[in-house]
């Protein structure tokens, strides 16, 4: 995609520069200037400059950056310059030049900077070379991009006759505001007019449309695949480049983040340098992506057998400390990715089960940690520390479908005297040309010693308040009889065996009078972590599999429904908390109670877990979900049905003649 001339010029040979300045603006589209040598051990940075500015629009901000100064900083003078090539926006095509200015970069660009029409030309060239399924990251070495003042619409039909007539009137002011702030002050108002209607000739018609062209294709941008680390930098004054666009670009990128600084306008970089160059700093400094850590992993001997690489693995892990930079990245910043949910999750036509969406919550949380730096291989292998999520709280606002891609954004929330970590997840998902809010939760997490294997070390200063030798969470509410009341049955039950045939004393118990259903399992090995203890996923599992069993109890199976209605459950909210500790080949009694049924729409569940152990009843786990019921309307459609009488009956506990009352089973 890159084929024009391109010269790179070395700060240190200036004269040779200054010599070639004359014939760069007239026969060579870009000049490549390396800014500031820095330490290429650090990475580099390129910076673009935007509609009729130059390199040196960058030059107060880096030299107020101390992150900035320690990489190889480039800077590129693009066609669209103020002294770029006469009659420029009459050549076409200008999109293709931001890969003649990456290609130039030796050893790969790092982080990209790009500003105004250069961010969008920038995302407009990375969307075509993923179209043409290139990796263009991998291609130039892009580690991470910053957008500053971009522009960018969802969709055709936001742009109107409109934004085009105020876009053109708008130029020549917008032109007159960057003269006006790197003029600081030393020309008078009429001499920054007449400067700026200059600009406005110099660049015509035709320049102007080229701006317009990329900018009306930000709604086709292939942003769900550009999956590294983005900052987008916006003034919160700036009317020619909204603030708004800002946000929905943010929000429609994989990993992106967004800082607006106050008192600022379109020309952050030289209206206020130094907070600008600080928040550009930081976010370099602290980010890194996934490509870059592996490209840091030795490659695997290839002589060597398979699972003698994979057994290698974790000795390699366990050299890299866990730093307070790492710590910090966890707690503080935001990250984001692309997920896809599992084939397995849909079970009826093409839509996603409420397990597998808080699957994939579960799975942005532990991206998160491996983002930070700190995955949850290495703080097992390094520290002896088990990720555990103990507390998951997920509302599920639009439906999520076989084979789509959906961005998971994780914000930690945790606070300065929290024992345990806290994330708040939003899921977006594509409809209609719009990054809709798809799924919101929020999750608790706390690190657990590992002491199956050997005893394990100290844990690193900065996480020891998140680190627990046994989970468990406060058991407010309603538990079920008092654990001394049971003793004596629990203790019959842990002799009692396993037939499906036998009565259970303690289920029948903790039924008793109430309208609910028991249900006694066998934990196995394919729901623990850890070598020993039941996971979040297994208490999703159970809670799933828990609320089939009532339903078919009740006489109206979810088949029944499905064949005589074409009815499905409908899931719009579920909450899970782990309490105690439920380990492999335990009994795990399951109580399923029924507590609100509201308006013949939806009903609330209870689900209460209890494992026995040296003859008493130890509740592990509580569980709240609400169902309702959508009606089937086509492989891609359905709607909300209120109950019929029948199905009310059955969720009310009262007795009727398509099925028996408070059940349990045992496995």
């Amino acid at each position: 995609m890159a084929g024009n001339t391109i010269t790179p010029v070395d700060a240190a040979g200036a004269e040779a520069a200054a010599a070639a300045a004359a014939t760069a603006t007239t026969e060579r589209p870009v000049a490549l200037r390396r800014y500031h040598r820095g330490d290429q051990r650090a990475g580099r940075v390129l910076l673009l400059h935007g509609l009729a500015n130059s390199g040196s629009i960058w030059d107060a901000c880096v030299t107020r950056s101390p992150a900035l100064r320690d990489h190889e900083v480039w800077t590129a003078d693009l066609p669209w310059s103020g002294a770029g090539i006469a009659a420029w926006g009459a050549r076409g095509d200008l999109v293709p030049h931001l890969g003649d200015a990456l290609a130039g970069v030796p050893g790969g660009v790092g982080t990209v900077v790009g500003h105004s029409m250069s961010a969008n030309a920038l995302l407009e060239f990375l969307s075509r070379a993923l179209a043409a399924g290139e990796d263009p990251f991998a291609r130039y070495g892009i580690d991470r991009l910053v957008l500053v003042s971009p522009f960018y619409r969802r969709a055709p039909e936001h742009f109107s006759w409109d934004n085009l007539a105020s876009s053109v009137a708008d130029f020549g002011p917008l032109m007159a505001d960057g003269i006006r702030a790197h003029a600081d002050g030393r020309l008078t108002e009429p001499t920054v007019r007449e400067m700026a209607e200059r600009v406005r000739d110099r660049v015509g018609p035709y320049g102007w449309m080229r701006f317009f062209e990329i900018y009306l294709r930000t709604p086709w941008l292939r942003l769900r695949a550009m999956a590294v680390p983005t900052l987008i930098v916006a003034g919160a004054r700036d009317t020619t480049a909204p603030l708004r666009e800002s946000r929905a670009l943010a929000a429609d990128l994989p990993q992106a983040e967004l800082r607006v600084l106050a008192d600022c306008g379109h020309f952050l970089m030289i209206e206020r340098p130094e907070p600008f160059a600080a928040v550009i700093g930081r976010f370099i400094t602290t980010t890194r992506t996934a490509r870059a850590l592996i490209r840091r992993r030795p490659r695997p001997d290839p002589g060597a057998h398979p699972m003698a690489t994979e057994t290698s693995a974790p000795k390699a892990a366990a050299l890299r400390p866990v730093t307070e930079t790492a710590v910090k990245a966890l707690l503080t910043q935001a990250t984001a990715a692309p997920l896809r949910p599992r084939y397995e999750g849909a079970n009826i036509c093409t839509w996603i089960g409420f397990k597998h969406i808080n699957y994939l919550v579960e799975e942005a949380i532990l991206d998160h940690f491996r983002q930070a730096g700190l995955s949850s291989r290495l703080l097992h292998v390094q520290h002896g520390l088990g990720v555990d999520v103990v507390d998951l709280d997920t509302r599920i606002l639009h439906a999520l479908l076989l084979d789509e891609t959906v961005v998971a954004h994780v914000t930690p929330v945790t606070g300065d005297d929290d024992s345990h970590l806290t994330f708040r997840v939003v899921m977006r998902a594509d409809r209609d040309g719009h990054a809709a809010k798809a799924v919101t939760a929020k999750a608790r997490v706390v690190l657990r010693t590992d002491t199956y294997t050997e005893a394990a070390p100290e844990p690193p200063a900065a996480l020891a308040r998140f680190v627990t030798g046994r989970i468990g969470l406060p058991q407010d509410g309603p538990s079920g009889p008092a654990p001394e009341t049971l003793a004596a049955d629990a203790g019959a039950a842990e002799g009692a065996g396993r037939s499906a045939n036998a009565a259970d004393p303690v289920l029948d118990l903790l039924t008793a009078g109430r309208n609910a259903y028991g249900w006694r399992r066998r934990i196995g090995y394919p729901s623990c972590h850890f070598s020993e203890r039941l996971q979040m996923s297994g208490y999703l599992r159970q809670l799933e599999e828990v609320v089939d069993l009532f339903l078919a109890d009740r006489g109206i199976s979810v088949k029944s429904l499905l064949d005589e209605h074409r009815w499905i459950p409908a899931v719009p909210h579920s909450r899970i908390r782990i309490l105690d500790e439920a380990l492999m080949e335990e009994d795990l009694y399951t109580v399923f109670t029924v507590e609100d049924v509201f308006k013949d729409l939806t009903y609330t569940s209870r689900m209460d877990c209890y494992v026995v152990r040296d003859g008493r009843l130890l509740r592990t786990a509580t569980g709240k979900i609400t169902h309702g019921y959508a009606r089937v309307a086509g492989r891609a459609a359905w709607h909300l049905v209120p109950f019929d009488e029948r199905v009310a009956r059955a969720l009310r506990g009262e007795s009727g003649e398509d099925g028996g009352m408070g059940g349990t089973e045992t496995a």
